[in-house]
């Protein structure tokens, strides 16, 4: 990623940012710079600069959010643009603070909030949905990143620590499950991904990786997710939230090993 010491805001999206004073936020794993934008009685807004092509698909993300809008509660696509060799995109901000930050006060709210939104979302009808992230379209891509160099094997989960990225891939492609539940996921429903108000679930953020996939996709990085930030001892809840007690573990260790690629 090229780093942006000195932001350059485009002509075109100039007046809609007028009076905000920039705040450059460090987010997670984001191949994106992230500004919040706040101004006196105006709404905040987020504006996500990043180089075309890059991990952080902000012509991806801008075309999901603005399909998901009815769908899910996401942030509003204010302006996107592409711009020389960058992409920018400006979404409205959703009040409250992301799932990790929220979990710390409210565990149990947010692992019944996130089990609830994500029910909710595995249930909307998904006819006409333009973006295929199904296991044949994962592990395509997952091929090519590999092929180009793209995966950062030093990032690998602790359960993968030490190989490679061509082992892991042969391991995608032997163990793949036979059966594929396809529902509309987030595809990548951790908790930094969520946003809570207090107690209450508010909506998804990050939705670059949204689509069909099986519902698995959501609940192994969602489940991981807690298990990392709020403790192990939350996962059993969760699923009982979900209303999938009994989820099938080798799902979800399959779809954990998939998400090494991305």
């Amino acid at each position: 990623m090229h780093s942006m010491q000195h932001l350059r805001v485009p002509f075109a999206i100039q007046p809609l940012v007028e009076g905000y004073q920039f705040q450059r936020i460090r987010m997670g794993e984001s191949a994106a710079c992230v500004f919040r934008l706040s101004g006196l009685g105006q709404r905040p807004l987020f504006l996500k600069c990043a180089v075309a092509g890059s991990d952080a698909a902000l012509s991806e993300e801008a075309k999901r959010l603005r399909w998901l809008v009815g769908r899910a509660p996401v942030p509003d696509v204010i302006a996107f643009l592409a711009e020389g060799d960058w992409e920018y995109l400006l979404v409205g901000a959703l009040p409250g603070r992301n799932g990790v930050d929220a979990g710390r006060e409210h565990p149990t709210a947010v692992v019944a909030g996130l089990a609830d939104a994500l029910r909710l979302l595995h249930a909307q009808p998904f006819i006409g949905c333009p973006f295929d992230q199904s296991l044949d379209a994962q592990i395509e891509r997952a091929r090519h990143r590999v092929e180009a160099g793209m995966v950062d094997e030093g990032d690998f989960d602790e359960e993968h620590g030490g190989r490679t990225a061509v082992e892991l891939l042969i391991d995608v492609e032997k163990h793949r499950p036979t059966l594929e539940d396809k529902v509309l996921t987030h595809g990548d429903a951790c908790l930094p991904n969520v946003i809570f108000e207090g107690d209450r679930f508010i909506g998804f953020i990050d939705c670059s990786r949204a689509g069909l996939a099986d519902r698995y996709q959501d609940l192994a990085l969602a489940s991981r997710s807690i298990a990392r930030n709020l403790g192990p001892h939350w996962i059993k809840p969760f699923f009982a939230y979900y209303g999938l007690p009994e989820p099938d573990e080798s799902r979800l260790v399959y779809y954990r090993l998939l998400d090494e690629f991305f």
